[in-house]
């Protein structure tokens, strides 16, 4: 069984995990990103053009082994991270990995991730739009999170039996009371400083 996320953002991110433990290798996820060339007068260094479209596209439709996905216990989207780094010097272009071609727009299909401890939707998980917490109800496994930007259905927070600790720091969940209930049950929250 495979499996293809349906947000391209956290698509890129389960292979990014999956470069990092060996499951996938660097050279064939180059060879997709290459079968988009050559540049065309709007592709290349420094930034973005039409080749880093179709380059991302085709890599959200590399389908990921449901054994693998279940063996990730670690997901991010940092914007240094090996995939896009890959993505950028395959074709040569510059953005430091800050393109906002990355973001994670929907956390749906998370529940694949079986084996997954710890989330970090800082950097490319930070998006524009508000964040559905709703496909986190009840994983099983996840003990770490940090979450960015507006979050909704923030009670499904309150689902997550090894929820450990909590970083809301940089976020706004549409239940501010969500955390002070976690805390009351032990999690540790990390909150917005106050000015």
């Amino acid at each position: 069984m495979t499996i293809v996320f349906a947000d391209r953002g956290l698509h890129l991110g389960v292979l990014n995990a999956l470069l990092a433990n060996g499951a996938i290798a660097a050279a064939d996820l180059s060879a997709i990103v290459e079968s988009t060339g050559p540049d065309g007068p709007d592709d290349g260094y420094p930034g973005p053009g039409p080749r880093l479209a179709a380059a991302l596209d085709l890599l959200h439709a590399v389908a990921v082994p449901a054994s693998a996905a279940s063996a990730i216990d670690r997901l991010d989207f940092d914007g240094g991270n090996d995939i896009y780094m890959l993505v950028e010097q395959t074709l040569d272009i510059d953005t430091g990995g800050e393109s906002d071609d990355y973001n994670v727009t929907s956390l749906e299909g998370v529940h694949t991730l079986s084996g997954l401890k710890s989330l970090n939707l800082d950097g490319h998980g930070y998006h524009p739009d508000p964040l559905d917490l709703t496909p986190l109800t009840g994983h099983p496994t996840l003990s770490e999170l940090v979450l960015t930007g507006v979050c909704t259905n923030a009670a499904a927070l309150e689902t997550l039996p090894a929820l450990r600790t909590l970083n809301v720091a940089l976020a706004r969940l549409d239940d501010p009371d969500v955390p002070t209930r976690l805390e009351a049950r032990g999690v540790a929250v990390r909150h917005r400083r106050r000015r």
